[in-house]
């Protein structure tokens, strides 16, 4: 890992690109929960590396991330979505607002859906 680079370890699930919010119609493709995902934030690219492989986004191929609320329990989550991706993912750690710091100090801004 570089100097300018901030990992964190959480959980991850794989959602359809389209789920708005997290009510009783939510349904994960996939998931794993804490520690069993990581996420890498670098200057250009994003990558969330879990037992079902990495997520991977550069700038040009990200279509949104947004942050919501609690997803499991204890932790708060960001969706993100890529243009190449057929699936969104949901990353959730439990210390979100130094996630949210990190990401939005190296220029990854986040709209807050909750």
């Amino acid at each position: 890992m570089s100097d300018e680079e901030f990992s964190v370890r959480g959980g991850v699930a794989y959602i359809d690109r389209d789920v708005r919010s997290l009510g009783s119609d939510f349904r994960t493709n996939r998931h794993a929960t804490w520690p069993l995902a990581r996420l890498r934030v670098g200057e250009r690219e994003l990558t969330i590396s879990s037992l079902f492989g990495e997520f991977r986004v550069t700038r040009t191929d990200l279509v949104s991330k947004c942050r919501l609320g609690r997803v499991p329990v204890l932790a708060s989550g960001f969706k993100i979505v890529g243009r190449d991706h057929d699936e969104a993912v949901i990353f959730w750690a439990v210390r979100a607002s130094k996630v949210l710091a990190e990401l939005q100090r190296r220029g990854w801004t986040v709209v807050d859906a909750r």
